[in-house]
Parts: C-alpha cells; structure tokens; sequence
C-alpha cells in the first residue's frame, strides 16, 4: 500500500468514526459545536419578543369582539327605540284634532306667509 492510498484511508477511518459517533454532529446524544452562542441568545429575545406581540394581538382581537359585541346591541336598541318613536308618532298623528285649531293655524299661516311662525314674538 502507497503512502497516498494510507493517508485516503486514515482520512476516510475518521470521517466514518465521526459519522456513526456522537462527534459534534448533533445525532444521538453529542453535544452540538457551535460558534454561534451570540446568534442564539439573540434569537431566544426575537422569539420572546414575537410571543409577547402575538399575546398582545391576542388580547386587542378580543376587545376589539366584546366591542362589536356592544355596538350590535346598541344597533338592536337604537332600531327598538326608532320603533317607539315611529309608534308614537303613529298615535299622535291618530289623534283627532279640534276644528278650531286648525282654523287659527291657517289664519295665522296666511298672515305671516311662513307656516304659523312669527319673527320673535313666541305665538304660532
């Protein structure tokens, strides 16, 4: 055997003893080499950052949710409340009303020319 052919195969013994060993290979129970102590330490802050922001997107979209929540029930109770409204007016409208009344409101809209209103004088 070459002294060339003896270098190959002491290069290739360890390579393979590196391969099915725990040799800084990360497999099995070695321990990772890593000149990166720095990036990793960087890398945990970035994550704690993330969780942080995602916990807080977490807790606006469930405000922001009890807030629809809210604005739909105040929706329902503004169109009961229109409800009421229309309903009283209804009645009012319903009403009879005394002839003479309605005698004097058109006089007076006559005489004024704006619908009962006089400039200041605090009458219909």
């Amino acid at each position: 055997m070459g002294r060339k052919q003896k270098v190959l195969l002491i290069i290739l013994g360890a390579l393979a003893a590196c391969a099915y060993s725990n040799c800084a290979t990360g497999r099995g129970t070695g321990a990772v080499v890593s000149d990166l102590g720095d990036g990793t330490a960087e890398y945990r802050e970035i994550q704690g950052d993330i969780g942080e922001g995602e916990t807080a997107l977490a807790i606006t979209g469930t405000r922001i949710e009890e807030g629809l929540g809210e604005l739909e029930q105040s929706i329902s109770s503004s169109q009961g409340i229109e409800q009421e409204i229309g309903d009283v007016i209804q009645r009012i409208r319903a009403r009879p009303v005394d002839p003479t009344l309605i005698e004097e409101w058109r006089n007076r809209r006559s005489e004024t020319g704006n619908g009962g209103t006089n400039s200041g004088d605090g009458k219909i």
